[in-house]
């Protein structure tokens, strides 16, 4: 089964499962939608299925225009009715429809992508800038800036375990910005037990997240990892890198036969990188066939989960948040993923188109453009949700997506801005209206 296909399969079981009465109903707020009015509980989904980045009037002309003459959707509605009616759905159905997604992904695909005979995930946090407010106070927590102590504001702990070689967010949690990224990961990995999908696959963590707890859990559990170390740690250890470009060492973590706990080996990986910098990483991997060079080719793998981060904040308008409440918040999260993810569908796919239409004689090879299939699946899955559009408009997509291409430069590299911005960047009184 193509990609294609699979996105379809998605679109057809989310229309399927906001089509149930039955199913929205364990998702209504008591007192919510219990009269007759215009502004329905479906039509609520659709609104927010829609998915706008800007303005919320904007938002409220683009679906009413676009939805008022299939759907009972109100030809009049007010942003503090859209407001006050978005209260009412839990973000937890569309924190189902993202895990259905998943669960429909896997499910039906055939072949998955390997490196060096495993498939890859890596779990990484981010911090996400949210609008300030008191219930988001009250549930994120309140920060103060260092240099102007009157000064509060509030973010959100993003976590996500990411499918690298294929292009897919698995599992995500939107929690305190305080919250600890361990907690999470145990998470994202407690979801891949629950596909079954962690079999000959490498979870690649970032440095912060080895603990022995942490370690052990994945040996205990069957997970394979890859962990970066501090460098502290790995000092006190006696671990030193030579003249090569890696070298490996071994660690027991000693088990305490009072709590029924095993010594577990440790194999220890020091890679020298261009710069002549030395990371310390941590596995659970003996294959000889895995040679400490490779490491390094697999833990660089794990820069694409940051590269997704930046889609998902520059290119799908993460932090761009219409509303300034947890749960409003969380329902647009939940949202931004489903779509991401469905846009990578359509861009493997093309990419594959792409890769087979290149000459060899080409100077530059080609990939489709995420950034033209992600604002086109924008505004393209709400109207198959609807029934405006056949799902046959998704081969025009993806035929449009290989002819929008740009190129793919090999070993760029971008210096990272170290610095921390204080001031907020994402005002809602500040989005531009559709023209």
């Amino acid at each position: 089964m193509q990609k294609l296909d699979i996105c379809k399969l998605i679109v057809s079981s989310v229309t399927e499962l906001i089509s149930s009465p039955e199913t929205l109903e364990a998702y209504r707020a008591s007192k919510f939608f219990v009269r007759k009015r215009k502004l329905s509980m479906l039509n609520m989904i659709y609104f927010l299925l829609y998915n706008g980045k800007s303005a919320l009037q904007g938002s409220i002309s683009d679906v009413r225009d676009m939805l008022c003459n299939v759907t009972s959707f109100p030809t009049k509605v007010t942003k503090q009715a859209i407001s006050r009616a978005r209260k009412g759905i839990s973000y937890m159905l569309f924190l189902e429809l993202f895990s259905l997604s998943s669960k429909i992904f896997y499910a039906n695909l055939k072949e998955r992508k390997l490196c060096h005979k495993y498939h890859i995930f890596a779990i990484d946090g981010s911090k996400t800038e949210l609008p300030n407010s008191k219930d988001n106070f009250d549930h994120f927590g309140e920060m103060f800036d260092h240099h102007n102590t009157d000064r509060k504001f509030t973010q959100a702990l993003t976590s996500i375990v990411y499918d690298v070689l294929d292009d897919y967010i698995i599992h995500a949690t939107f929690s305190r910005y305080l919250a600890s990224e361990r907690s999470q990961a145990l998470l994202h990995m407690k979801e891949l037990e629950e596909l079954d999908i962690y079999n000959e696959s490498i979870i690649i963590f970032d440095r912060g997240y080895y603990s022995e707890n942490m370690f052990r859990y994945c040996v205990e559990h069957g997970h394979i990892c890859v962990m970066r170390l501090k460098q502290s740690l790995c000092i006190a250890k006696n671990l030193k890198p030579s003249k090569s470009d890696a070298y490996e060492g071994f660690d027991t973590l000693h088990g305490d036969p009072d709590e029924g706990t095993d010594d577990i080996r440790v194999r220890v990986i020091a890679v020298k990188l261009d710069t002549g910098e030395i990371e310390y990483l941590a596995t659970n991997i003996f294959d000889e066939e895995i040679t400490p060079t490779m490491f390094r080719e697999l833990y660089f793998l794990r820069w694409t989960c940051e590269k997704k981060y930046y889609e998902l904040k520059i290119t799908s308008l993460l932090e761009e948040f219409s509303s300034a409440t947890p749960n409003s918040m969380m329902q647009e999260f939940f949202i931004t993923l489903l779509l991401t993810n469905l846009s990578a569908l359509v861009k493997a796919d093309a990419d594959k188109e792409i890769k087979n239409k290149n000459r060899p004689k080409n100077k530059f090879n080609y990939q489709a453009n995420r950034t033209f299939i992600i604002g086109r699946m924008r505004t393209l899955f709400i109207k198959l949700v609807v029934g405006i559009s056949e799902m046959s408009d998704l081969d025009i997509l993806l035929d449009d997506a290989t002819h929008s291409k740009s190129q793919i430069q090999p070993r760029r590299k971008y210096k990272r801005d170290k610095k921390i911005g204080k001031l907020r960047k994402h005002m809602r009184n500040r989005k531009t209206m559709p023209t």
